[in-house]
């Protein structure tokens, strides 16, 4: 069978990837990705030209903007007469859509209402692209809309299926006519004689139907009838190729060695950490998953908390977006400096892992030892190219340390492990395992055995007026077209002097998590000294030693309150709005792992499912992938990077929306970043960076960053009050 060849035309959407990968799954083809901006075509029509004689169809994507802003659609708005000239089937999707419609004389005008994330009935003709189709479900991710006659909704609705007047090469081919205040809304439509299909709707988007059989009769349609599909491979586009692996070290594989502990209670993390402060050389650093009543918050995410023991050697690695600059130093002394790339900084950080490369650990324990630490928003933005906002100086935005020697508790089995990734390390192992055993203690921890919270003082605040307004200015946004979703955020600052492990505690007993830190991180050598304590209830990513991605974003919440119970919140969060914000975040995530090089069997078993915690409830949706023997982890992690929940969709777009309103001189700093480890065994797991408060020592004053995601449907004092319901556990614990 002869494989074709499609060239997708990405208009820098947050969706593109989920379109390649429906495409090849779906069709005998191949499929290459170039941007509308490329500057090979961009001034040179007769390259384009010819470079279009290569393909058999060309998919024209989606994408913020309006498309007769020549920017928004680059070589899209080329694509037509040249597609004309040789005959080339096309596909239009949403801006692609719109791009060719507007070429063929119709008008593109903004709705009444936007419609992002938003899932109808689509009501088609029966023929053509939906030939042999029972009803259709379309998610929708537009503000703009196709008009093609200039008549009353009334008369468009006498004669949906017919040319009209003012357009009369355009079939009519799908309507979406649910919304009385938008009116009939052209969904799809295709050139009367030329092979040009085009669909306003999004068919990959997971809560679409009918995308496979779409893309099958468009192809056939223009090609004749294939038989005997056959799975492809296809080409991914430059910027989402993921990392290489890194190369064989120099270095044998190491072996981990461990001793498993039962006690005879399950004894509180804190009391294990206090055991082991009284000897240790360096600030240990904790990942704990909370627990009630001496059970897990979560045990699907929170099973397992983990106490890092670096030594006064651990190598320290720190990257800054300000000055690109990629450190590593220990015990004090700079071992390298050197100017780096976000991506080559995480090449680095992968070399590192590969080099402590060990194995023999206990398989069922995810962290045998490696680098743990975090990776801040900033960072995220450079690896998308936005420039972040500016920063008074070059704080590490990157910032792991090697854990070479740590315990992990198992919150469901009670096992405790002891590990060392240090050679003869026999004696360590013992000393430990025989404190451990010695340890006796409650199953919670004892609030007699934490300290008092001083008196603190906001340093700056959030105003009301203020965050309404910028909500405002990011609906005036979407109402542009230029994002569907925009995830935005404020920090208040405290000032506090209590001690940041007797603030962790407290924090761990009021609002336990499945992601719970606490870091310390620099000493009084260091030029910067960072505290981090956290109770994140969303997992952003995390990958097997087997190379099974998982992802959990967490779009929608409800706060706890007097008479919420399960049942209302879930009524709540059953809303249009809330399963909006959802399901867009759910696609841009699947976007981003099916852009990584060698990722398979991308699937959603779990999709907007409600979670308690101890504040609030929560709308949580699982993503998961299949990673091949070759691709590291880390790969997915660049890929996916700065968090969707955190920045809304498109990403590229909605992230310089944000930096514009938010304020172009107030970065996020750790808020919204991930915080987590790579394992030396291959694995890796982070959270997003919420419900988190940090300092850096320079400052003196605490941030607590918080917001939400505005959509077309948000009302500007909800979104305020549920901000507020996010940072509440944190402000009661700083301020009181």
């Amino acid at each position: 069978m002869t494989i074709g060849r499609i060239l997708y035309l990405d208009a820098f959407d947050s969706f593109s990837n989920n379109i390649i990968s429906l495409l090849v799954n779906s069709l005998p083809v191949t499929v290459e990705c170039i941007k509308i901006n490329d500057a090979r075509f961009v001034f040179n029509d007769d390259a384009f030209k010819n470079f279009l004689n290569k393909f058999d169809g060309v998919v024209a994507g989606a994408g913020p903007g309006h498309p007769e802003n020549a920017d928004d659609v680059g070589l899209i708005g080329k694509l037509w007469e040249h597609a004309v000239e040789i005959r080339l089937p096309v596909l239009g999707i949403c801006l692609g859509f719109q791009s060719l419609m507007l070429h063929l004389g119709a008008a593109v005008e903004r709705l009444e209402q936007p419609r992002h994330g938003l899932v109808r009935h689509l009501t088609h003709c029966g023929r053509d692209l939906f030939e042999g189709m029972d009803e259709i479900e379309a998610t929708q991710y537009h503000s703009l809309h196709v008009k093609l006659s200039k008549g009353s909704v009334g008369e468009i609705s006498q004669q949906l299926w017919q040319p009209s007047r003012s357009c009369k090469e355009v079939v009519p081919l799908a309507w979406d006519l649910s919304d009385a205040s938008n009116g009939p809304v052209l969904m799809a439509a295709r050139h009367c004689h030329l092979p040009f299909w085009g669909v306003q709707y999004h068919p990959e988007s997971i809560c679409s139907g009918g995308g496979p059989q779409l893309v099958q009769r468009w192809w056939n349609m223009a090609h004749g009838a294939r038989q005997g599909l056959l799975p492809s491979t296809f080409m991914v586009p430059n910027h989402v190729l993921g990392l290489k692996a890194a190369g064989k070290s120099s270095r044998a594989c190491g072996t981990v060695q461990w001793k498993a502990i039962s006690l005879h209670e399950m004894v509180d993390i804190a009391i294990i950490v206090e055991a082991m402060r009284e000897d240790q050389e360096c600030e240990f650093i904790l990942l704990e998953s909370g627990s009630r009543d001496g059970r897990p918050i979560n045990a699907e995410t929170g099973r397992f908390s983990i106490i890092g023991l670096p030594t006064k050697s651990a190598k320290q690695l720190r990257w800054s977006a300000r000055d690109s600059i990629f450190t590593v130093e220990a015990d004090g002394t700079f071992l390298t400096t050197k100017r780096l790339d976000v991506r080559e900084a995480f090449t680095e950080l992968q070399d590192i892992v590969s080099q402590h490369k060990a194995e023999g650990g206990a398989a069922d324990i995810p962290f045998w030892g490696g680098l743990v630490g975090y990776i801040s928003y900033e960072a995220g933005l450079r690896t998308i190219d936005v420039h972040p906002a500016a920063d008074s100086d070059a704080k590490p935005d990157m910032w792991f340390v090697m854990v070479e020697r740590s315990i992990v508790v198992d919150h469901v089995s009670g096992a405790v492990h002891v590990q060392s990734l240090i050679e003869d390390d026999e004696v360590w192992l013992r000393g430990t395992e025989a404190r451990l055993l010695a340890l006796t203690g409650p199953s919670t921890g004892n609030c007699e055995r934490v300290g008092e919270v001083e008196q603190s003082y906001v340093v700056s605040e959030l105003v009301q007026n203020e965050y309404c307004r910028k909500v405002e200015v990011c609906q005036e946004q979407l109402r542009a077209g230029e994002s569907y979703e925009l995830c935005l955020t404020d920090q208040t600052l405290i000032a506090n002097s209590t001690n940041p492990w007797t603030l962790y505690q407290h924090l761990r007993l009021d609002n336990p998590a499945p992601f719970g830190a606490y870091f310390h991180l620099g000493d009084s050598s260091s030029v910067y000294n960072l505290d981090i304590i956290s109770s994140s209830p969303e997992r952003f990513l995390s990958w097997s030693r087997q190379g099974r991605c998982q992802f959990r974003p967490i779009k929608g919440t409800v706060k706890k309150s007097n008479g919420t119970t399960r049942a209302k919140a879930e009524k709540l969060l059953s809303s249009e709005k809330e399963r909006a914000e959802n399901l867009m975040i759910v696609d841009l995530i699947r976007h981003d792992l099916n852009g990584v090089e060698g990722v398979r069997n991308v699937t959603v078993p779990k999709l907007m499912q409600v979670e308690e915690y101890s504040t609030v409830f929560q709308l949580v949706s699982v993503i998961e992938g299949d990673l091949n023997n070759s691709t590291p982890g880390i790969s997915a992690l660049v890929a996916s990077l700065p968090p969707g929940s955190m920045t809304g969709a498109p990403k590229k777009r909605s992230c310089e929306l944000l930096k514009s309103i938010e304020g172009v001189d107030k970065p996020r700093g750790l808020y919204s970043g991930v915080l987590g480890y790579l394992d030396v065994g291959g694995g890796g797991d982070f959270s997003v960076i919420i419900r988190t408060a940090f300092r850096w020592a320079e400052e003196g004053f605490w941030r607590v960053g918080a917001g939400g995601a505005v959509t077309a449907l948000s009302e500007p004092l909800a979104e305020w009050e549920e901000m507020l319901a996010k940072r509440q556990s944190l402000l009661e614990l700083l301020v009181g």
